[in-house]
């Protein structure tokens, strides 16, 4: 692991135990025990710290979703993978992703939700690829918008979220989860009217 990566996993382990607040040049240079100057020459200042975070975020969730859409696995096999993997991840990690999806949080940080909005449009367009694939081999019926299910898809995911990190019930969130996918899965093989 580089110094840079190094800075980058500490930034998250503070982000995540006290937020926006706590992460401060300061406590990043005590964490990782380098001068304060030292932490500048790798970020410019707390906002490049902070899309350096939501690089990692993104480049973690996008190799994971990647590695899925080229198995010989069907659209709904792929889609339900993806599903839990990324729940499993957002319930790891869900300070970050609350916190950084806030949207008073972008107002102040206008660098932050230029990345964080090319996360999601990245993502999207891979969920919507696969849905697309599904569409064209058959496995999914018809008329059912790539769009609108990738909407679908990661709105239910982001919901799930906000519940678990409200309650903190992971079984609650389990069992919620896999209601949310069945509903879903039912809505793709049902299709829609155009």
């Amino acid at each position: 692991m580089t110094r840079k990566e190094q800075i980058v996993q500490t930034c998250m382990d503070i982000f995540t135990e006290s937020g926006t607040d706590g992460l401060t040049m300061k406590a990043i240079a005590e964490r990782v025990q380098i001068s304060e100057p030292a932490i500048y020459r790798h970020f410019e200042n707390k906002e490049a710290v902070i899309i350096a975070m939501v690089v990692h975020i993104r480049d973690e969730i996008f190799k994971y979703v990647d590695e899925i859409a080229a198995q010989s696995l069907n659209a709904i096999e792929k889609l339900h993978r993806i599903f839990g993997h990324h729940l499993y991840y957002l319930k790891e990690k869900r300070a970050i992703t609350l916190e950084l999806l806030s949207e008073s949080f972008f107002h102040h940080h206008p660098g932050v939700r230029r990345h964080m909005l090319l996360l999601m449009e990245g993502y999207h367009r891979r969920i919507q690829s696969i849905v697309t694939t599904g569409l064209e081999k058959g496995e999914i019926p018809e008329g059912v918008p790539s769009r609108a299910a990738s909407i679908l898809f990661l709105g239910g995911m982001q919901h799930l979220l906000t519940i678990f990190k409200l309650t903190n019930d992971e079984k609650k969130i389990d069992a919620m989860a896999e209601d949310v996918f069945d509903l879903f899965e039912k809505a793709l093989k049902g299709g829609s009217e155009s």
